[in-house]
């Protein structure tokens, strides 16, 4: 079996929480992991956009990287994303996510000086990779970096750099998910939005890396499982139950950026203090609502606090 066969399904990008301060809330980070696995999530992916792992220094990414990968201990996959401005630091990053135990890192293409060109950009990934040597996800996200890695480009990216596995679609439709599986000719594994997952793993998608699953992972898991096992009706029930919380998701995200998560993820019980590490605006009274509204309905239990229990 291939190393990567295993990083497939729901992979639940883990939000890193500071406290008022600014700084990592390390007891909160804790108990998110634990809820996460408790909810039998199929990967654990830390440190991408979600997780705020741009806007942490090294030694702090590092500190994040090692708290989760020990507290996952091997219990899922669990990756780590390296993605810097420039191949050293990423190096750096990534050397330390190898040797306490992440089972691969994801990489953005470089960012901020988005004029590079696709020589360089292949480059930046060559060289992190012969530094590293783990299975390599490419995180394509043209907002972030500047500038997309488009089918063909990818072909060419994976040629050079055989340990790339898979690439997670920042917002990726199932066409171009096919897309890429058309022009790359190895094995490769692309992730797309939540919202496509039935149709997606039908044609040979993996799975979804889903920041609106964040505060509701069990429903995640359970569309997955649905999905393996062929149960088409619970499938399309929970499919449409996921795409309800991720259409949410996004509107409140155009009003009020991040802090949806934070809120979210306060009404399962969490007391998440600050998320994002900068001023986002606060919800209002109705957005809470809604929120919670939504949430009660696509969980369906009667219960929506859940705190972990995992030791």
């Amino acid at each position: 079996m291939n190393k990567t066969d295993d990083i497939r399904g729901l992979i639940l990008p883990i939000p890193t929480v500071f406290r008022e301060d600014g700084q990592v809330d390390e007891a909160t980070l804790t108990e998110l992991v634990d809820f996460y696995l408790e909810a039998k999530v199929h990967a654990i992916f830390t440190l991408g956009s979600f997780g705020q792992g741009p806007a942490l220094a090294p030694d702090e990414r590092k500190r994040v990287a090692d708290l989760i990968v020990k507290r996952v201990n091997h219990r899922v996959p669990c990756i780590v994303h390296v993605g810097t401005v420039d191949p050293y630091t990423s190096i750096a990053l990534g050397r330390h996510a190898r040797d306490i135990g992440a089972d691969a890192i994801a990489l953005v293409g470089p960012y901020y000086y988005s004029d590079r060109s696709e020589y360089e950009i292949i480059e930046h990934f060559r060289m992190v990779d012969r530094a590293i040597d783990l299975p390599i996800l490419v995180y394509n996200n043209p907002q972030y970096s500047g500038y997309p890695i488009p089918p063909a480009m990818m072909a060419r990216l994976v040629d050079a750099v055989p340990n790339i596995f898979g690439s997670k679609l920042a917002m990726g439709s199932v066409d171009e998910a096919m897309a890429y599986l058309h022009a790359v000719k190895q094995e490769f594994a692309p992730f797309v939005l939540a919202s496509s997952l039935i149709t997606g793993m039908a044609v040979g998608v993996k799975g979804t890396i889903s920041p609106p699953l964040a505060p509701a992972p069990e429903l995640g898991v359970r569309l997955v499982e649905a999905i393996d096992e062929r149960r088409w009706e619970d499938a399309l029930h929970l499919q449409t139950k996921v795409n309800q919380l991720h259409s949410l998701f996004m509107r409140l995200s155009r009003s009020f950026g991040r802090t949806v998560a934070k809120e979210s993820l306060n009404l399962r019980g969490f007391k998440v203090k600050m998320y994002p590490r900068w001023p986002a605006r606060p919800f209002t009274i109705e957005a809470r609502a809604e929120l919670e509204k939504v949430l009660q309905s696509v969980l369906g239990d009667g219960e929506l606090t859940h705190k972990s229990k995992t030791a």
